[in-house]
């Protein structure tokens, strides 16, 4: 099991006061730009455009994760998720661990209590495959990549949750097109030649 899925990482005091203080540090970062922040995919180009005129470098952001504008920006990206992908803030409630990439900033993920029990056993196949579809996004480390090489933007965090959600979607398409352990491609058709053929 990631030790993301762990559900003491969903609710400790770590990521409470994280949360908390990010929420703070948005409230003032909002009413300091003015405008309409309304956590829809569209505004994050507003919040890239900020950011960009902040902070001139990746080390700007890897070296700083308490500033407030960074801590308040990590947070709204995160709520977006949230709010159009039912994602969940995840962080060890044991603080750090060594090589940890990102330290300063918990991450957003997908809460296995969701899954249906045949997406679970899919998931676990996946993962001993060393295939994992489950997003596990740091929105810190997101706002880092627009200083990579390329070109990167803040909505394409999203393109990791859609993705999971086409994985599941597929697993359920799969799951009714086989029935009885049989899949109905594979069922005679009946005497007549009538019928479907999947």
């Amino acid at each position: 099991m990631r030790e993301d899925n762990d559900p003491t990482w969903y609710d400790n005091p770590r990521l409470n006061a994280w949360l908390e203080a990010a929420r703070t540090a948005f409230a003032s970062l909002a009413s300091e730009t003015g405008g309409r922040w309304d956590y829809s995919p569209a505004s994050l180009d507003r919040l890239e455009r900020l950011l960009l005129s902040r902070y001139a470098t990746w080390d700007a952001i890897y070296h700083h994760p308490d500033d407030p504008v960074l801590k308040a920006a990590a947070w709204y990206l995160g709520e977006v998720v949230v709010l159009h992908h039912g994602a969940i803030w995840a962080w060890n409630p044991d603080g750090p661990h060594t090589g940890e990439y990102w330290p300063g900033c918990p991450r957003l993920t997908y809460p296995c209590d969701r899954l249906s029990d045949a997406e679970a056993d899919a998931l676990a196949a996946e993962e001993i495959a060393g295939e994992d579809p489950m997003p596990s996004v740091v929105p810190l480390s997101h706002i880092g990549s627009l200083y990579a090489e390329g070109e990167h933007h803040l909505a394409t965090v999203l393109e990791h949750f859609t993705a999971f959600e086409q994985w599941r979607a597929g697993l359920s398409v799969s799951s009714r097109r086989h029935v009885g352990g049989l899949s109905l491609a594979a069922r005679p058709l009946p005497e007549d030649g009538m019928g479907v053929h999947m």
